[in-house]
């Protein structure tokens, strides 16, 4: 069974938002930019159980222990057969959902593009005690990089506190949501740097089995554990990886919402 620590097999939510920022621009979609607080907001709402405990399949419709090709998508639409017509529903729900849409694709796209391969239970590193620990640095230092261009995040911030309407989701509650958008903010007002670092990655190493001198060892390495984990996946991967994500989100969202192309 794949090891499921305390969600480190899927990107982080600085990361996530800057993808959707950058399908909503190449959209350019009014029930997107109508409503872009939402849509950020839907952009990182799967990962909502990190406040509700709730199983992750009820919210990402993924299966992790299931190794074929899913369509989280598909599953969604068809649990939820109102949410089927996205553009139907009113403001602000198909922005919301048209951003849930690009985290799906994101998680759906990491777990069976990298993680699975470079660190999963069937990759080369299955027998490393460290392969969870590698794959939460690369994930940290993907989403640190976002997380630099400051007007950005500024204006994701900014959208979020504007926000006034919330979506109507049958399966997320109101008052959950709007918790998760102030938690949210706040993440993305964080400044990128290291300094979280130490206390995000002593959870998943405590999970390593490795003793405590060999915790306080990989601990004091900090960055160098993303630079392993970089090594290993290639900074060339990472940017096909981000660039190709961001072409599927497009896709997705164009044949969910039936819009007439991408632009």
């Amino acid at each position: 069974m794949q090891r499921r620590p305390g969600g480190s097999v899927v990107p982080s939510l600085g990361s996530h938002l800057a993808v959707a920022r950058r399908v909503a621009d190449r959209l350019c979609q009014p029930a997107i930019d109508s409503d872009r607080g939402a849509y950020y907001l839907g952009a990182t709402a799967p990962d909502i159980r990190a406040i509700t405990r709730r199983d992750r399949r009820e919210t990402h419709f993924y299966e992790l222990d299931d190794f074929a090709p899913q369509d989280s998508i598909g599953r969604m639409a068809s649990a939820y057969p109102e949410l089927g017509e996205p553009a139907a529903l009113p403001r602000p729900t198909p922005a919301f959902l048209a951003g849930y849409v690009t985290h799906l694709v994101m998680d759906e796209r990491y777990i069976e593009g990298i993680y699975r391969s470079e660190f999963g239970e069937r990759s080369p590193r299955a027998d490393d005690p460290r392969r969870d620990v590698l794959d939460r640095a690369l994930q940290f230092e993907m989403d640190r990089r976002e997380r630099e261009d400051a007007a950005v995040m500024s204006e994701i911030c900014g959208a979020l506190a504007a926000q006034d309407r919330g979506p109507h989701v049958p399966f997320l509650a109101e008052p959950d949501l709007e918790r998760w958008r102030d938690i949210v903010a706040q993440i993305a007002a964080q400044p990128p740097t290291y300094e979280r670092f130490p206390r995000m990655l002593r959870i998943h190493l405590d999970r390593t089995g490795l003793d405590e001198a060999a915790i306080e060892e990989q601990l004091s390495r900090g960055p160098r554990l993303a630079e392993e984990a970089l090594l290993a996946v290639t900074e060339e991967r990472m940017r096909a990886f981000w660039e190709e994500t961001a072409d599927a989100c497009v896709v997705r969202l164009v044949g969910y919402f039936a819009w007439g192309g991408a632009a």
